[in-house]
């Protein structure tokens, strides 16, 4: 198939998938693509190019239809929230399929096996299950919506990357934004398996399943196909960094420990909401209501007033001291995704996009994080 000449629709394209398919579509040659855009907010990334910009929502068919009519293949990257996972994808083949589209590109996830995959779910055969992840569960129902529309004639195909990073990927500025607020803890060393998928190889893999009709009705994971750690990709990270920051480990039976002995729901939401009265933010937000400001200000100034070693104690005796998130020497305690994610054992493999696409990753993991280093200080990152 020459998909450089043909009509392509991508949903999605305001977002780090999607908005490189864009550009990467304009340096191959393609003179037909259109963006389905939720909020023209977020599109300068791909408003700059010479492609057509279609107000639309996954969840409104008419939107949809308009952007499929004459739209021969569509690259599928929208998301949408919880179930609106599942309705959007629906809505979108159901309109393409009418269509007559002749490729239909689903972007899914390595994640629907989980945020700690299962050993056994190294290959595209594994069988999918319930993960209780809401986002996990919802791209494995959106994968089984999708083999639905296969099975009614709909050309379509599904890829499953995984740790997508590269310029503008938020794995990127979220971790050096971490780093840089010592919220960010070595779980076992970094010794977790990391999938990492440059986005530009993913983009090579969409094309390949644009070209190969051998691809339709088949299920690819995509990824770097180096056996990367978590420790790796956050080390590759905090070497970018001058001065460089401190990396404390912590080991799996710690974090366990550690929230086994969080409070229950009741305690800790009381916990929590107890520690956001108290703080500077709700302070300033509620200060704005004129009321509050007149009877309260007097006694706040009369706090913050206090010497440090006072204000320390008053903050103690009211709950509002170290963060859960901390142990007593400051070693950050990840959350209950972080955490899942980071202490995963499956390396995907890639051997059957290799066989059927002909798919092998050209950016390496030392050169992909070159250029994200360089990304990370043009945008002022670093």
């Amino acid at each position: 198939m020459n998909w450089r000449n043909k009509t392509i629709l991508v949903t999605g394209a305001t977002g780090f998938i999607g908005g490189r398919i864009c550009e990467r579509l304009f340096q191959e040659g393609v003179v037909h693509t259109r963006a389905l855009v939720h909020n023209i907010q977020h599109a300068p990334r791909i408003a700059r190019l010479p492609i057509e910009l279609f107000p639309g929502d996954l969840m409104d068919r008419e939107s949809l239809t308009r952007a499929l009519s004459g739209s021969q293949l569509v690259i599928h990257c929208g998301l949408g929230i919880g179930r609106g996972i599942v309705g959007g994808t629906t809505n979108l083949l159901q309109a393409a399929e009418s269509a007559g589209v002749e490729r239909f590109v689903h972007m899914s996830t390595a994640a629907v096996y989980g945020l700690t995959p299962p050993p056994g779910s190294e290959s595209e055969d594994a069988p999918l299950r319930r993960t209780g992840d809401a986002y996990c569960d919802n791209k494995a129902r959106a994968e089984r919506v999708v083999a639905g529309f296969v099975r009614r004639g709909v050309p379509a195909v599904i890829l499953r990357p995984s740790i997508v990073y590269g310029p503008y990927s938020a794995w990127s500025t979220r971790l050096i934004e971490a780093l840089r607020q010592q919220r960010l803890s070595l779980i076992d060393n970094g010794a977790g398996a990391c999938n990492t998928t440059y986005v530009d190889n993913l983009v090579d893999a969409i094309f390949l399943t644009l070209e190969n009709d051998r691809a339709i009705g088949e299920t690819f994971f995509i990824t770097d196909g180096e056996p990367n750690t978590w420790g790796d990709f956050i080390r590759a990270h905090a070497n970018m960094m001058n001065p460089k920051p401190s990396l404390p480990t912590i080991t799996t039976q710690e974090v366990i420990t550690r929230y086994r002995e969080e409070p229950g729901l009741w305690a800790g939401s009381f916990k929590e909401a107890r520690r956001l009265l108290l703080s500077h933010e709700f302070r300033l937000m509620i200060l704005n209501i004129p009321l509050v400001k007149q009877t309260f200000a007097p006694l706040w100034r009369t706090i913050e007033s206090m010497p440090p070693t006072r204000k320390q104690r008053l903050r103690s005796f009211l709950g509002n001291g170290k963060r859960p998130h901390e142990t007593a020497n400051n070693t950050f305690i990840p959350n209950e995704v972080d955490f899942a994610t980071q202490t995963g054992t499956v390396f995907f493999a890639i051997d059957k996009a290799r066989r059927i696409l002909g798919y092998e990753p050209r950016v390496d993991f030392s050169h992909g994080i070159k250029l994200v280093g360089q990304w990370l200080r043009f945008a002022s990152f670093l």
